[in-house]
């Protein structure tokens, strides 16, 4: 019988990432040993037919396309809830496990249900270590045999008891829709009294880019698009880290409101110059950029 732990993993348009990811989670037995769920925000490239065909035990949930990744986890948890999980993993799709890594997060859970463990991070392409976490404003990350108590951390991979669920609730998807949504979660359960670490033998793989700059999001200024429509797109779009209202809360919710306002009127200048510098140094974008309406 299956343990009453659930893996959810938010999914959006990206097949084949979703795929590998089920792929590698049933070669480490996984998902023999835990149940496990993807929440498919409004896919249309066929991402849920193919989990039904070739992984008809794990369960689907819909969305609109308008969970984003808070809203995502957060339905998986609720409906883990309500099927009696015990313990929840949340799980990026773009990450790959290392054989014992989940096993290793329950293990630790179990004996420690006060605890919120986290994976150790490693880059894919060079297998390198980053700073997955947080101690203060000090990023930290956890080695081999370390265990490494944090405040807040990244929510590729991370093992925790409903008990917290119960205690803190859902995590704040109106505020922190899509960026933030993990650390503020885990920042809200230290705060209210429970530990958070990163367990170092608890090793996953992440492809692609893990800390953005902001030409990472340069893709959202659409072609032809004004100046106007260019910033709404850089500063008011969800998928943009730069999100102002998620950046307004964050600052403020972890910081304390009036430090919290400095500090985000001082960072927002400086994305500003950068994001003015990113329109200035591409002249075919800029070629396309309208007068501002």
């Amino acid at each position: 019988m299956k343990k009453p732990v659930f893996i959810i993993i938010p999914a959006h348009n990206r097949k084949s990432v979703t795929l590998k990811c089920l792929e590698n989670l049933e070669q480490n037995g996984d998902l023999d040993r835990y149940y496990a769920i993807v929440i498919d925000d409004g896919s249309t490239d066929g991402t849920e037919a193919a989990i039904s065909a070739m992984y008809p035990a794990v369960t689907l949930l819909r969305g609109d396309g308008n969970l984003w990744w808070t809203g995502a986890i957060s339905k998986g948890m609720d409906y883990a809830q309500q099927k009696g999980a015990e313990f929840i993993i949340w799980l990026n799709d773009d990450c790959i496990t290392a054989e014992t890594t989940l096993r290793l997060l329950v293990e630790h859970s179990c004996k420690n249900p006060g605890v919120i463990t986290g994976s150790a991070c490693y880059f894919l392409e060079t297998n390198t270590l980053y700073e997955s976490g947080a101690k203060g404003r000090i990023p930290v990350m956890a080695r081999p045999s370390e265990i490494v108590d944090v405040d807040e951390m990244s929510g590729h991979c991370v093992c925790f008891s409903t008990h917290i669920i119960e205690n803190i609730g859902l995590p704040d998807a109106h505020r922190f829709p899509h960026y933030h949504g993990d650390s503020m979660y885990i920042l809200k359960a230290t705060r209210a009294g429970f530990s958070a670490s990163i367990l170092g033998d608890a090793r996953i793989y992440h492809s692609g880019t893990v800390k953005s700059e902001i030409q990472d999001f340069s893709n959202l200024i659409k072609p032809n698009a004004s100046l106007l429509q260019a910033f709404k797109q850089f500063f008011f779009n969800k998928k943009s880290l730069y999100y102002c209202p998620t950046q307004f809360f964050y600052n403020t919710e972890k910081y304390g409101f009036w430090r919290g306002v400095g500090l985000f009127s001082l960072k927002s200048i400086q994305w500003l110059v950068k994001w003015s510098w990113l329109i200035i140094s591409q002249p075919k974008k800029q070629q396309n950029l309208d007068v501002l309406e």
